[in-house]
């Protein structure tokens, strides 16, 4: 199993036990070989979780209550091997419908599960995807979506699956104005084809890479909002997954003493939180997006301390241990050669701020490229860690962390340990397999298959909150 992304700050001495509880554990035996297994969690509006495990033959499905307690299981053969993953899911009425995808996503089979009834029905679906690049798939709102890119148009195809029925939308971007990271005019299309795009969800604490690329969605309720990054502008473009009516405004990016650097920025809770460096100096900021009002800025320079962290200045390599730079000199050095990126995230007596960059150390440094050049796949808001991202010793992350309240402003004092601490801490003394974390109400929920008790397991992780 892959380690998820360490968190940023040293695990707080603080015993493991005090921040996981064991939920649930449920018989489950997965049937050799191993590449075949695969395991998906679902949460529906009830606060029901749905667990869905499959091996070479069969797939079982495992429903828990909203106390996390067992309640009932179906069995049913998986599907023919045309179909290769578990690519998604919807709900109706509390029941759930599982989408079984081709590699290639043009074969698409619905699975609907009723518990009320113990039955299930299925149902194919062929997706044409003539000229079309798949670019993102996930599942939000009681839905299942797929993203395409038409090829040489300005568009964006939305293939909604809902209630086991599927509905096509296009979104055309061809009257709105884009320009590139150099400032030259370019298209929508191009801008995909160059950046890839990537899903974040804001409820979890996302690792710097994932911040990275110029172009990001975020989901929060029934709006999408994407965001497209230039280097004087972000472009935010709110989408209504009910209407697919679209509404653009733009924010400036923030601007240096001195000429060029990098810029980048993350959505959350309705501000724009920005980032931007060069070779002698950093600025940060947020931004309500409602009234375009910067609500602070954070400034520093090669000589400074950077006063506003609250983390020494590090840079990890792969998955070694952190080592902490010794000067602001030797951070700037190096992160005027990264691709840079801000994280936010809410802890229970905080805003975390992340912000840094993710460089290629395999020639002696160097912007990571094709950091989301597959398709982004994010089945629910769970974190599932990718399977090689990790293991290359290549990927080097400069970073500082800071802690500020919700206005902005800076807060001074250690962060307590997080859930992603705790998981990451668990996982490296563990030997589990198909592991995967959501949210779930306030906290995360760790599930993973043990294969030497033959059972799946639920812990529950919880950021530290004194």
């Amino acid at each position: 199993m892959k380690k998820i992304f360490l968190s940023l700050f040293t695990l707080c001495c603080i015993n493991l036990s005090f921040a996981q509880t064991l939920l649930a554990t449920h018989p489950l035996e997965l049937k050799k070989a191993t590449s075949n297994h695969q395991i998906v969690n679902a949460v529906n509006d009830q606060n029901q979780v749905f667990v869905f495990a499959s091996d070479k033959e069969k797939l079982k499905v495992l429903k828990y209550n909203n106390a996390l307690f067992f309640k009932d299981s179906l069995s049913v053969n998986r599907p023919d091997k045309n179909y290769t993953a578990m690519a998604g899911f919807s709900f109706d009425n509390g029941n759930p419908y599982l989408y079984w995808s081709s590699d290639d996503y043009t074969k698409i089979q619905s699975h609907y599960f009723d518990f009320n009834n113990r039955t299930s029905v299925t149902a194919s679906h062929q997706l044409s995807l003539k000229n079309e690049s798949i670019i993102s798939v996930f599942s939000e709102n009681n839905s299942f979506y797929i993203l395409s890119l038409p090829q040489k148009e300005d568009k964006l195809k939305f293939y909604c699956f809902n209630k086991g029925q599927l509905d096509e939308k296009i979104i055309d971007f061809s009257s709105y104005k884009f320009m590139d990271e150099k400032g030259k005019s370019s298209t929508f299309s191009s801008l995909i084809k160059e950046n890839g795009i990537e899903k974040i969800d804001t409820r979890s604490s996302n690792p710097l890479f994932q911040s990275v690329p110029k172009i990001k969605f975020y989901i929060t309720g029934k709006q999408m909002m994407l965001t497209i990054d230039s280097s004087s502008k972000t472009q935010l473009f709110n989408i209504d997954l009910t209407t697919f009516a679209v509404n653009e405004k733009t924010i400036p990016s923030l601007t240096l003493k001195g000429s060029g650097g990098q810029s980048n920025s993350y959505f959350h809770d309705n501000k724009l939180y920005q980032i931007r460096a060069n070779e002698e100096e950093l600025a940060i900021a947020a931004v309500d997006i409602a009234t375009g009002e910067e609500l602070k800025r954070y400034t520093a320079g090669s000589k400074d301390s950077i006063s506003f962290r609250n983390s020494p200045l590090y840079s990890q390599t792969g998955n070694e241990r952190g080592q902490e730079l010794k000067n602001t000199k030797k951070f700037f050095n190096k992160l005027s050669n990264s691709s840079l990126g801000i994280t936010v995230y809410k802890t229970p007596a905080s805003l975390m701020v992340t912000a840094g960059g993710i460089r290629d150390v395999s020639s002696g440094g160097g912007i990571l490229l094709g950091i989301t050049a597959g398709v982004a796949m994010a089945i629910s808001g769970s974190y599932y860690v990718p399977e090689d991202i990790f293991d290359s010793q290549n990927m080097q992350t400069i970073y500082f962390e800071s802690l500020f309240d919700d206005k902005f402003e800076h807060k001074k004092g250690p962060q307590q340990g997080l859930a992603v601490d705790y998981i990451s801490q668990f996982l490296h003394e563990n030997n589990v397999s198909l592991v995967s974390v959501f949210p779930y109400k306030d906290y995360f929920i760790m599930g993973y298959y043990d294969s030497k008790k033959k059972e799946y397991a639920m812990r529950k992780f919880e950021d530290f909150n004194e």
